[in-house]
Formats: C-alpha cells, sequence, structure tokens
C-alpha cells in the first residue's frame, strides 16, 4: 500500500513534535514540512502562510494536510492574529481546493472553551469536581466561549473550516482538533510545566501555548504552592506527545467524517474535557493519566 502524503504546516512547535518524534519514521506516511524558517535537520518548504503564492507549491500531490503554522500566543492582541490564525487558515483551504487535497486536520485550541476553565478553576482540575459521580465535562457539542483573541481566532478557524468541508471540492474530509497542553519532548509528563519554570528559574508562570505571563510572578520551589497548581493543571490537561501522534493517526485513517470536533487530550481522570466522542468516531484510545503521575521522571 502507497504511503499517505502528508503535508505539516508548521512542525517545528510543541504540537510538531510530536509528529516529529513519533510519526516521522512510518512508512504508512510521507511527510512534506512547511514553515517560516528551515530547519537543520528535515527538508523544508520556507514560506509564510500569509503569503498564498509562496505557500500553493506545497500542496500538490498531498492526500492530507496537518495545518499546526498560528500565532499561538494565548495572549496575543488581534493584529498579531489576523495574517497567520485568520488569513493563513484561509490560504491553506484555498490551496488545499486548488489542489484538490482531500483531508485536513486542524490545529485548534482548548482556548475556544476557555472561559469554563476560568469561570471554574481552580477545582476544575479536582477528579471530583464538581461531585465523584458529576464530573464536569465539557463536550463537542458544549456552546464554545473562547477566553481571548487566540481562543476566538481558532474558533472562526473552525467555521472556515466547515465551511470548505461542506462545499463540493477539496477537502473533504475536516477534523478539528481543540488541542490540550502538549509538551516538548524534555517536559512530555504532567510535572513538566512546573519543572520547565523550575530549570529556567525565571520565576514566571507558564501558561498554555507557551506563554510566559510576566505579571505573575512566584516562587518555582518543587513543592511551593504555585509549583503544586501548575502540577494539577496540568495533570488535567496533559496531551501526551504519544496520544496526540495517536489521535492525528487516527483522523489520517478515517473516511467517514465529512467535518467535527474532537477533543485533544490524554485519557487524564481530572479533565475537563470529554473524549467519547473521539472514541466512538475515531477509535482514539489514550494510553496516559496525568493522574498516574506522583512525581517528575527520574
Amino acid at each position: 500500500m502507497a504511503a499517505q502524503n502528508v503535508l505539516v504546516t508548521g512542525p517545528f512547535g510543541e504540537a510538531g513534535e510530536a509528529i516529529l518524534n513519533h510519526m516521522a519514521d512510518d512508512d504508512r506516511y510521507e511527510f512534506t514540512y512547511l514553515n517560516r524558517s528551515d530547519h537543520p535537520d528535515y527538508e523544508t518548504h520556507v514560506a509564510d502562510i500569509a503569503d498564498y503564492e509562496a505557500i500553493r507549491p506545497a500542496f500538490d500531490g498531498q492526500d492530507a494536510v496537518i495545518h499546526l503554522a498560528a500565532q499561538s500566543d494565548a495572549g496575543a492582541d488581534f493584529e498579531e492574529i489576523i495574517d497567520p490564525n485568520i488569513l493563513g487558515t484561509y490560504n491553506v483551504l484555498k490551496a488545499m481546493e486548488d489542489a484538490g487535497v482531500e483531508k485536513l486536520i486542524y490545529a485548534s485550541s482548548q482556548r475556544v472553551m476557555g472561559l469554563y476553565e476560568e469561570d471554574h478553576a481552580p477545582e476544575l482540575y479536582e477528579e471530583d469536581y464538581p461531585s465523584e459521580h458529576d464530573p464536569f465535562r465539557l463536550t463537542h457539542e458544549t456552546l464554545p466561549k473562547p477566553d481571548g483573541y487566540y481562543g476566538a481566532s481558532k474558533m472562526f478557524g473552525e467555521h472556515m473550516c466547515r465551511v470548505h468541508a461542506r462545499r463540493d471540492g477539496a477537502p473533504e474530509h475536516v477534523y478539528s482538533l481543540r488541542i490540550s497542553s502538549v509538551r516538548t519532548e524534555e517536559y512530555d509528563h504532567p510535572y513538566g510545566d512546573a519543572e520547565r519554570g523550575v530549570d529556567r528559574g525565571d520565576e514566571h508562570r507558564v501558561d498554555d501555548d507557551e506563554v510566559w505571563d510576566q505579571s505573575q510572578t512566584g516562587s518555582w520551589k518543587r513543592g511551593s504552592e504555585e509549583y503544586n497548581e501548575m502540577v494539577k493543571r496540568l495533570k488535567a490537561s496533559w496531551t501526551s506527545q504519544r496520544d496526540f501522534a495517536h489521535m492525528l493517526e487516527c483522523c489520517l485513517a478515517d473516511e467517514e467524517v465529512t467535518y467535527d470536533a474532537f477533543y485533544a487530550v490524554s485519557g487524564n481522570a481530572a479533565r475537563w474535557f470529554g473524549i467519547e466522542h473521539a472514541q466512538a468516531v475515531l477509535g482514539y484510545e489514550p494510553k496516559d493519566d496525568g493522574g498516574e503521575w506522583d512525581g517528575p521522571p527520574k
């Protein structure tokens, strides 16, 4: 069986690292990488997704696109997200239509539901919130509530993807993945954010999507209140690299979905995002659970 030709935009960030570590050597796929800058270890089509003519050639001959490229600063101003997140996503959809690429996996974000966390944290991070028999779970049918321009841009991207999926032509299959906390290999565990703070020694809190909030400072000593708070949050929101790669594999193998949204999160006992829809539709079966960890890797 011929390998599936897959174009990945923005492949060298945290989410893209899961592809490089867990899928790049898989004979089922032939990956092409599109990025704003070159990479010493991977042949890369260098272009900005805001420039349609520059990115267009990379889509020829592809069977699927994994669209990760974006301004990922959760606190970005509106002006900072227009080109990469709105125009860039439109350009990807247009290039897929022009090149006849049938499948799109769109990197949305848990930030499209961000106000739920804002309204319910930190109690939200407990396994039995609000009760053992009635856990708090957001589903694919829950009303989106973005917590900023970044989250709103991802919600807008989901809507653009849905529009294109309903049209005649390409793409014919679109998967919006509301990605939770994927981390680099070094910090790919539920203590990752807290340990990263210790290693950097910056006394700054780390936010989702690699954002450092300069206004929130505190001790990063292990066992401190801030350290423990970051551990508790990531135990609930962690998406391991291997679970994220598995989710991508499920989407690439599927031939039934026209358009749908799924939460890309590991099987954490304390998660506030439901994975039952992804399990039923895609066969997603995560292997990791942040609640099973009682300390960082030795």
